[in-house]
């Protein structure tokens, strides 16, 4: 059961969301918060996937598909495979861009912690299938057929399971809210 953590706003910058017009939300339970991100998450396509091999990091922004809260990649390729290879734990986060000289509460952003699982077509088809249908599923996703796969390139589904997600949206009423899953 994911429990949600919500930081408290500090004194000295409650003034400033008060003369903004901002108005904190308190969620009851994981299941509000939830249904709050998944919005965030829905109008939002690319994350940028942090992994890591020895001590080189690496980050790679990837159009991702969201079934629930697990986060599902295409890609054919580069080296983000090797980092997963080797270390299965990564980072990532979602972004809208944003003016803070127009608007400084504009900001708004996901920051994830989780686990990877790769799915080859090549050398697990049955798992890269189910990975493809769960994608398939995804709300307002054009389906992605094996047919319509290159067959020249080594696709792979990186399936991400988020362990941890913190999520800030000032205008919209969400400061620093972390979701754990327990």
């Amino acid at each position: 059961m994911p429990k949600i953590i919500q930081h408290p706003v500090p004194d000295c910058v409650k003034p400033y969301f008060r003369a903004a017009g901002i108005k904190i939300k308190k969620y009851a339970t994981a299941t509000a918060f939830e249904n709050d991100l998944k919005k965030f998450l829905a109008r939002n396509h690319v994350l940028h996937l942090g992994t890591c091999r020895g001590r080189a990091p690496r980050v790679t922004p990837l159009e991702y598909r969201l079934n629930g809260l697990a986060f599902f990649v295409l890609s054919e390729g580069g080296g983000k495979f090797a980092n997963l290879k080797e270390n299965k734990r990564i980072s990532f986060g979602i972004a809208e861009p944003y003016d803070s000289q127009a608007d400084f509460f504009s900001n708004k952003g996901v920051q994830a912690w989780g686990t990877a699982a790769v799915y080859s077509l090549r050398n697990e088809p049955a798992k890269f299938r189910t990975a493809l249908a769960m994608m398939n599923e995804a709300k307002g996703c054009r389906k992605i057929e094996i047919k319509n796969l290159l067959p020249q390139f080594h696709y792979r589904i990186i399936k991400i399971t988020p362990d941890k997600i913190k999520y800030g949206n000032p205008r919209e009423g969400v400061f620093q809210v972390t979701w754990v899953k327990k």
